[in-house]
């Protein structure tokens, strides 16, 4: 599939087997690796978690080739977007889809670790959300390396994660993060353990009958608010299609909707 360009001039793509994927109804493309993590509905579902009282400076951590930050500057177009992104590869496609869909005046690529990041974005955003590495550490590793990255993680930890966002959050900024339902117990200690408050937990279910899959975990930087379980997503009906509320999410028409479920939240 060919897409015209929105720019005679983008980015070079890295020397990789790359697909162009559309994402939100094919509204925006991206281009990606064919091999090893490849965006889904994690990406979307997060980007929709962000309400616009989060705030308009927002960080993504891990971002990727680019679809939750594409989803989010969607979702909230006045927002301005740092997405940062550690494999030289991946950052590539990461400013060749900013540029490809026309969002480089909302969305800026920032190629580094999120365990050393650069002294000027302390304290600095309303908002980091992330898609971290959250498989244990003692789970088998895909062979592949990007992907084992994405699931893994290297030599950062999920805690690492969680202790840069803080750090990089303004006073009562928030944190959003989309993980492996058995890792929730983890983060949630860790936020305690780090002053942040006002914790909530969002269930993502596959099924109605079905244990939940993912959580999305929300918290403030040193806020002293109760914990809150919000109101959880269901993926798919019995029989495989999608509920109503997923079709809306994935299609690009559900902005902020999961935020607007945190009932009873000091805003």
């Amino acid at each position: 599939m060919t897409i015209k360009p929105l720019h005679t001039s983008l980015p070079p793509l890295p020397d990789l087997s790359l697909s162009c994927d559309g994402i939100l109804n094919r509204r925006y493309h991206l281009y990606q690796p064919k091999k090893g993590y490849r965006f889904g509905t994690d990406a979307i579902v997060l980007a929709a978690s962000i309400g616009a009282h989060y705030g308009t400076r927002i960080a993504e951590f891990g971002a990727g080739a680019g679809a939750v930050s594409l989803a989010l500057s969607h979702f909230l177009p006045q927002s301005h977007i740092t997405a940062i992104e550690k494999e030289a590869d991946m950052v590539a496609c990461l400013r060749h889809n900013i540029m490809l869909n026309d969002r480089q005046d909302f969305i800026r690529a920032h190629e580094g670790d999120i365990t050393d990041l650069p002294e000027l974005m302390k304290d600095s955003f309303d908002c980091v959300l992330s898609n971290p590495p959250f498989h244990h550490p003692s789970g088998t590793r895909s062979r592949n390396q990007r992907r084992a990255l994405a699931h893994h993680g290297d030599e950062a930890v999920l805690d690492d994660w969680v202790s840069a966002a803080l750090w990089a959050l303004k006073p009562k900024g928030r944190l959003v993060m989309i993980l492996r339902a058995d890792r929730a117990d983890d983060v949630i200690v860790t936020l305690r353990e780090k002053g942040a408050g006002g914790i909530s937990l969002q269930p993502i279910y596959p099924y109605k009958s079905s244990p939940a899959i993912r959580v999305i975990i929300t918290a403030q930087k040193s806020h002293n608010g109760p914990f809150l379980l919000a109101d959880g997503l269901v993926l798919h009906h019995p029989d495989g299609a999608l509920t109503a509320q997923a079709t809306q999410i994935l299609s690009g028409e559900g902005a902020g909707q999961l935020a607007q479920l945190e009932t009873g939240r000091d805003r």
